[in-house]
């Protein structure tokens, strides 16, 4: 089981004291990082990477890419510079728009198309395709011929009366009458001269094209000074700008030319426990140890056990905490008896385990596990690595008799400990205690802070996790006693792309 915890009882030495004045003076002078502010930014680091993670697989980092590579090309800031550039000033709707307007404003010109509009042109028009003007015209020629007797035109009797009685007759029409007055009037002879002109002809070609819907949107386009803002190239530029405020993108910028994820790509977090749940997790634990499970199926103590383990009824949960409860009360257990095996005996104390045996077993990776250090020297909280045998076990933390880290294992000399004295730890605090095992190290860390290696005797075999608390010297006071636990992580190196 953990035997090795209590079985080796040796003093501090030299070393070990050494190590609490150094853990004194760190916590006094704030050398140890406090375990709130520890815990609260590993979350929020955390927190940081799941969204980092998430968003730089997203459809809004591809867009912003894509937006960020387009908003910077020469090109679009070209066309955004001619766009906000353009006006109608100097353009060549501006010089079409003021030709217009200044031959809208030639005198003679509008004359032309007064005189265009007008009913004495048409009037004078009508006359002229009458039949009454041509047999005018033919009678005037008639009587101005040189043929024509004009000594005859006083003979009532003759045809050169006649004609010219006619003739007279029509001159002095009202038709005729308008017409030769028309055609030899000023507005006549300014339309005939304007009719033909290239100023007519340009300025009906101009107007043509101004009064189109096209030229007037083009105008009211090239004097709209939010001309910009109504493209659809605007729109991206808004829709860029809406991305730069996600506070996802903002977190992913934040990060991506750092580091500071460097532990959460190197590692897989493969178990964690934070106790909040309501009750303890079977298919993260067990309550009875390996050799429990293995020989008896139910848990039993060896000879010299002050204490039984019960079957998790002094293990709880309680406000999202882990708490392993030694009683002074008497128990009936199962004891290994050498010769004769198993044999039921009673006990004065109760106490509890919980393992990962049966469930998990690892091989190299971090053990990091937040624990409330409250050392009394009749108890050994204990939080440990163990193989198929006891021995070697790696002590992530042991409170109590000896408050200390470090790995104990078996020798023909009896047990070796390779440890580290923490008795300069407050008690009553939280500390975060972590193990960094690797085929050729062991590291124990608290809060960050290194406490201890070894680069020999390392385990390379698969190990189970226990927590347990046990009675090492009789008569025990401050009962009932608890460990507390309040989370439990192992993270291993993540494969190899």
């Amino acid at each position: 089981m953990f035997y090795l915890l209590f079985l080796e009882h040796r003093n501090p030495d030299k070393k070990e004291l050494n190590m609490s004045f150094k853990l004194f003076l760190a916590q006094t002078f704030g050398l140890i990082k406090s375990t709130a502010k520890i815990e609260a930014a590993h979350d929020a680091l955390l927190a940081d990477y799941k969204m980092y993670c998430e968003f730089e697989k997203s459809a809004e980092l591809k867009e912003y890419n894509e937006l960020d590579l387009l908003l910077k090309s020469p090109t679009f800031l070209q066309q955004k510079q001619e766009i906000q550039h353009l006006s109608l000033r100097g353009s060549k709707e501006e010089a079409q728009l003021s030709e217009y307007n200044k031959l809208g404003r030639n005198r003679h010109l509008q004359k032309f198309y007064q005189t265009l509009g007008s009913d004495d042109l048409k009037r004078f028009q009508k006359i002229l395709a009458s039949e009454e003007l041509a047999t005018y015209k033919k009678l005037r020629e008639k009587v101005h011929s040189t043929s024509f007797d004009s000594k005859k035109k006083k003979d009532e009797k003759s045809e050169e009366f006649a004609l010219n009685t006619q003739f007279h007759k029509l001159k002095e029409s009202d038709n005729i009458s308008f017409y030769e007055q028309f055609a030899k009037s000023k507005e006549y002879h300014n339309y005939e001269q304007f009719k033909e002109s290239p100023e007519r002809k340009r300025y009906d070609e101009l107007k043509k094209i101004v009064e189109t819907a096209e030229f007037k949107n083009r105008i009211a386009y090239l004097e709209d000074k939010h001309k910009w803002e109504k493209t659809g190239d605007h729109a991206k530029e808004l829709r860029f700008a809406e991305l730069k405020k996600l506070p996802q993108l903002i977190n992913y910028q934040k990060y991506n030319k750092v580091d500071a994820f460097s532990f959460f790509k190197k590692w897989d977090l493969i178990f964690e426990d934070n106790f909040k749940a309501g009750s303890l997790d079977h298919k993260k634990w067990s309550t009875q140890s390996h050799w429990a499970q293995q020989a008896l199926g139910r848990n039993f103590s060896q000879m010299g056990d002050l204490h039984a383990f019960t079957e998790g009824k002094n293990v709880s949960i309680e406000f999202n905490t882990l708490k392993i409860q030694v009683r002074k009360e008497a128990t009936r257990g199962m004891l290994w008896q050498i010769p004769f095996g198993f044999v039921e005996q009673s006990f004065d104390y109760s106490s509890g385990i919980v393992s990962t045996a049966g469930i998990e077993w690892w091989k190299h990776g971090i053990l990091e596990v937040k624990v409330k250090y409250t050392p009394s020297p009749n108890f050994v909280d204990a939080i440990y690595l163990l193989g198929e045998e006891a021995s070697p076990q790696i002590n992530l933390v042991e409170i109590g008799a000896k408050n200390r880290v470090g790995l104990l294992s078996k020798s023909s000399a009896g047990i070796n400990a390779q440890c580290e004295d923490i008795n300069g730890l407050k008690s009553g605090e939280y500390y975060i205690f972590s193990l960094e095992w690797s085929s050729h190290s062991l590291t124990w860390k608290v809060n960050g802070r290194e406490l201890y290696t070894i680069t020999q005797d390392v385990p390379n075999t698969r190990m189970h996790l226990n927590i347990a608390s046990i009675v090492v010297g009789d008569g025990a006071d401050h009962l009932p006693h608890t460990f507390e636990v309040d989370w439990v992580r192992f993270y291993q190196h993540k494969p190899k792309a």
